[in-house]
């Protein structure tokens, strides 16, 4: 294509509708918050009569600990604080805040990642659910607990885009794919937003590209890929309201994240006219040093300060440095003073100036309510994936039968509950052995179980006991997969498969000839192809959270029905890796050549693609129309589907179209997802299911940020998977 037309900046499609804004000044993009004149003039009232040092103490974050020393807050010495989760332990830090000189409340922030109290999926199960209404009232729920122990803020999304899944915090992010990344990015920011809290967008940015899947590691993305790939989430949470947004730990193309001014400062600032503040990640900002960004304590801190960065995080580089940074004029008194303006608009816009405190005394009540738990459930049964169902083997009808069920994880409240667990308590969760054990009696069959081992697997001591059980059963389910402490923070892996001896328990049960259903938790795809070809049903659980085990139990039994998909591609082992749909064509594609871009141990294909997931029922596609087939920048694509449900039983379907620009001025993706829609379709019933999608969404970045469609010939395919569909096709015009 000779030609290109400019069109704006990054904009991200989920369900047909944009979550992005395609023009780049700030005032043309809707968000809940604005600036407030009378807060405004509030703010310089304050900044007025702030010392220097009171200034620099509003622009730090400490770590609550027992020994916390109160008089921080009374001081005037911070400005924030984390890992306060006891309600009347936070109304005390907030009464001393109260009582300094000029009384500016305190920040109370908490790593609230997928529940408070009542622990929902984790977030890449979430995702897997690809609703995001349901997401966003699982983060209303947090929100909602959180805000009654004290809290106003949380550490969390974690919205960078990973193609890695040796990379351990995979478990807290959306996955590999930037349209679904912004929609689940959204949801979450106004989800917390309405349970009271505010959001903070991490990591920003980059991060989940960390060299070799290591955690820390640093990153090479180039200007074009970043826009296309890595920002949209994080443009979408800043529009859909995200007070705060935390800097990586990471190096991007050779600069820190916290000290990045491309990032930091001309695209979060300038471009996306973002007006709340930037924090540092855990001491960050020291970090430089080590990064040999800075050579001393001293320059760390004025690097970060003059990139754009607000706060520190845990560390002492800002309360040690800025003053004499200042006093030398090294650092302009008026980049404090915005740093201190954002962080005060924040806390009036939270309403920390102006509304009563939650009263602790009332917060108990609040957590782990019926409709809570109602809502986990429900949140679980959307996120598992069926990855395979042979001779419809699930649902289970064990009337009558007796039913093994194998695996230390299936009575391990912590490993359902899965990390970044906040305020969870483990007598709240409820596992799969007590939720399948409890249905038993009513359901006219039953349940034997045997560990075979703990959860992580390190012996064999229990396999003859867990063989004994698999041979007396009629049918056999087995749940293995990781431990919740392998998919965190600093849990970076070199072998996915199942940990351990885990893989040796499967095959010693498999051997008895038992029909075995694998249940697999944990935090991220991993490499399970001998369970593929060996095992005849395999349900991928993650970690489901305080009601995961009753939620199970209902998938298990046919009372309710799994409707999750793949938000990350998995792959047939190690070496394929990174492995992602949206991959760039090759000059030499995968073909029976010798000279081609293949392995000769493996196959180039994904064990399972992204977007891939079964359920109790089959759906048909046909007749894929387009209203239009030729187009011009600033019309929509509408296309229309057939989906029939050819099974038995109702079921959800997730119909998802993708787009591809066949010829472009640079090589563009083999698929694109841009638009996505869950629908419940009855037995026999066809849906005409419906999407219109801007063709300002059909572009792409070029490394100088201009954001173009080219005119020419795109395709569309639209399908429940990125390699299962069907496909038409239209044209671009000036």
């Amino acid at each position: 294509m000779a030609a290109w037309r400019r069109i704006g900046t990054a904009c991200c499609v989920a369900l047909g509708v944009l979550a992005g804004s395609l023009t780049a000044g700030a005032a043309d993009v809707a968000r809940p918050f604005g600036l407030d004149p009378a807060v405004e003039q509030r703010i310089d009232d304050l900044l007025a009569r702030m010392t220097l040092a009171e200034k620099i103490g509003q622009l730090r974050q400490g770590g609550w600990s027992p020994d916390f020393d109160l008089g921080q807050a009374s001081r005037g010495e911070i400005g924030s604080l984390t890992n306060a989760e006891d309600p009347h332990e936070t109304a005390r830090i907030q009464q001393a805040a109260r009582s300094s000189r000029l009384g500016i409340p305190i920040l109370l922030a908490d790593n609230v990642i997928h529940g408070f109290r009542t622990l929902f999926p984790v977030p890449i199960a979430l995702a897997a659910s690809f609703e995001p209404d349901l997401v966003e009232e699982a983060s209303a729920w947090a929100g909602r607990e959180a805000h009654a122990a004290g809290l106003h803020w949380t550490l969390a999304p974690m919205v960078d885009l990973t193609r890695d899944p040796r990379w351990g915090r995979v478990v807290e992010g959306p996955g590999e794919d930037p349209v679904l990344g912004a929609a689940m990015a959204a949801a979450q920011v106004r989800g917390f937003l309405k349970g009271g809290i505010m959001a903070s967008l991490k990591h920003y940015a980059g991060y989940g590209a960390a060299e070799a899947g290591r955690d820390y590691n640093t990153t090479e993305i180039s200007p074009g890929t970043m826009r296309d790939i890595y920002l949209p989430a994080f443009r979408a949470g800043v529009e859909a309201g995200s007070q705060s947004v935390m800097a990586a730990f990471n190096a991007l193309n050779g600069t820190p994240a916290t000290a990045n001014p491309w990032t930091l400062q001309t695209i979060l600032k300038g471009e996306w006219g973002f007006d709340g503040f930037v924090i540092s990640d855990w001491d960050s900002v020291w970090e430089l040093m080590n990064h040999g960004h800075a050579g001393s304590p001293a320059e760390a801190a004025r690097r970060a300060m003059l990139a754009g960065l607000d706060v520190e995080m845990a560390g002492d580089m800002f309360k040690e440095n800025l003053a004499d940074e200042v006093a030398a004029g090294r650092i302009p008194p008026a980049r404090i003073d915005d740093a201190v303006r954002r962080v005060l608009r924040v806390k009036f816009r939270m309403g920390l100036f102006d509304r009563p405190d939650p009263d602790p005394a009332a917060a108990e009540a609040q957590m782990l309510t019926p409709a809570a738990r109602e809502a986990a459930k429900a949140a679980a049964i959307a996120s598992f994936v069926l990855l395979k169902n042979d001779r419809d083997l699930l649902p289970l009808a064990p009337r009558g039968k007796r039913v093994a069920l194998i695996g230390g994880i299936a009575a391990s409240p912590a490993d359902h509950m899965g990390s970044w667990g906040a305020n969870g308590r483990q007598d709240d969760a409820v596992t799969l052995a007590t939720a399948l054990t409890a249905k038993a009696a009513a359901g006219g069959f039953t349940v034997t179980t045997a560990a075979g081992c703990d959860p992580a697997c390190r012996s064999e001591e229990g396999f003859a006991e867990a063989v004994a059980v698999a041979r007396a059963a009629d049918v056999v389910v087995v749940a293995l997969g990781e431990p919740w402490w392998m998919t965190a923070e600093g849990t970076s892996r070199t072998q996915l498969g199942l940990p351990n001896r885990q893989q040796a328990l499967l095959e010693a049960v498999a051997a008895t000839g038992k029909p075995v259903v694998l249940v697999v938790f944990g935090g991220r795809p991993m490499t399970i192809g001998w369970a593929a070809e060996h095992v005849p049903a395999i349900l991928y659980a993650w970690s489901p959270g305080t009601m995961g085990g009753a939620a199970l139990a209902e998938v298990l039994l046919g009372e309710a029905a799994p409707t999750g998909r793949l938000p990350m591609t998995m792959p047939r082992a190690v070496g394929q890796i990174p492995l992602y749909y949206n991959h760039l064509p090759t000059g030499r594609p995968p073909t029976g050549d010798h000279y081609s871009s293949k392995y000769i141990d493996e196959e180039v294909t994904p064990l399972f693609p992204f977007g891939y997931g079964l359920t109790y029922t089959r759906f048909a596609y046909a007749n894929l129309r387009l209203a239009e087939h030729v187009l011009k920048p600033g019309d929509t694509v509408e296309a229309s589907v057939s989906v029939t449900n050819t099974g038995p039983r109702a079921g959800r379907e997730t119909v998802q179209l993708y787009m591809r620009d066949p010829v472009a001025s640079k090589s563009r993706p083999v698929r694109e997802l841009k638009a996505f829609r869950k629908v419940s379709i009855a037995p026999g019933a066809t849906e005409r299911v419906t999407f219109r999608v801007p063709v300002e969404a059909f572009g792409f970045h070029l490394d100088d940020g201009r954001y173009v469609v080219e005119p020419g010939r795109f395709e569309i395919h639209v399908g429940g998977s990125a390699t299962d569909t069907i496909g038409t096709g239209f044209e671009v015009r000036n």
